[in-house]
């Protein structure tokens, strides 16, 4: 296809080729791994789980973060072989270490993945201390392009007895209908409504907007991007459940469980 013509420009297309090798490279050499970052309970400050948050060491040992290479994997075709990885290193953590709960993130590919459910069922079958202690997160956009398949997704991984939580909430403009059907536990409110919801009006009515659509279905919800005090403190008044982000806490490659001193951020 002309390049003009579908917009792609040809830096573009080389640096996204360049960044698809490293990852390859990456996987081969299994220099992938997490930064772990807390979901907090609102009220207590008590950590409910831990985000796992893909990062990437280069070859000179400086750690990358997810968005710097994720949309080169899905255009090379590697999202599922990450997914796969993080998949099986978050069952890894959970055996290791029985007092933790763990959340990781799957694409949109994979929310529609067959072998990947698979997969998961035949690691968690009969694991319900596993299970119990595991939260997959979805992205809303990628749940609202195929609601049906989405909602077997969804029910396949409760059956399971794992938690599903709706990520990225508000920003595919979901509806009653939708989470109706989508049998989550939990829902994610999208980053741009919570950063500086203390001094935006606008926000806070979207806030309020969104945490009406959750009470009716008795959903937990979590703030993302909590990065101040007082976004803080105004989550709190209006009924958020829990808390994630800078303020409550940075992601980190060591494992917080363990009361590590927190050597490297990421």
């Amino acid at each position: 296809m002309d390049q003009q013509r579908d917009g792609t420009h040809p830096g573009r297309q080389r640096r996204s080729s360049a960044i698809g090798g490293i990852v390859e490279a990456a996987l081969r050499q299994n220099r992938f791994l997490f930064a772990y970052q807390p979901v907090v309970c609102a009220a207590t400050g008590r950590v409910d789980y831990f985000e796992c948050l893909l990062r990437m060491r280069d070859e000179a040992g400086n750690i990358v973060a997810g968005g710097e290479f994720i949309t080169a994997v899905e255009h090379f075709g590697l999202i599922g072989l990450i997914d796969r990885f993080v998949l099986e290193r978050a069952v890894q953590e959970l055996s290791a270490y029985p007092e933790v709960r763990l959340g990781f993130n799957v694409s949109g590919l994979t929310a529609c993945d067959r072998p990947w459910l698979r997969l998961l069922i035949s690691r968690l079958r009969n694991r319900p201390d596993l299970t119990r202690r595991l939260i997959v997160e979805i992205t809303e956009t990628a749940a609202l392009h195929d609601i049906e398949e989405s909602a077997r997704f969804v029910d396949t991984l409760r059956d399971t007895g794992c938690r599903v939580a709706l990520d990225d909430f508000g920003a595919g403009h979901t509806s009653l209908r939708h989470l109706q059907s989508l049998a989550v536990d939990t829902v994610k409110i999208d980053g741009s409504f919570i950063r500086n919801v203390a001094d935006s009006r606008e926000n806070q009515v979207f806030l309020r907007h969104l945490l009406g659509l959750t009470k009716g279905f008795a959903l937990s919800t979590i703030a993302e991007c909590v990065e101040s005090a007082e976004d803080a403190a105004m989550l709190r008044a209006e009924g958020i459940d829990y808390l994630q982000g800078y303020h409550v806490g940075a992601p980190t490659i060591e494992r917080p469980w363990l009361g590590t001193p927190a050597s490297e951020s990421a």
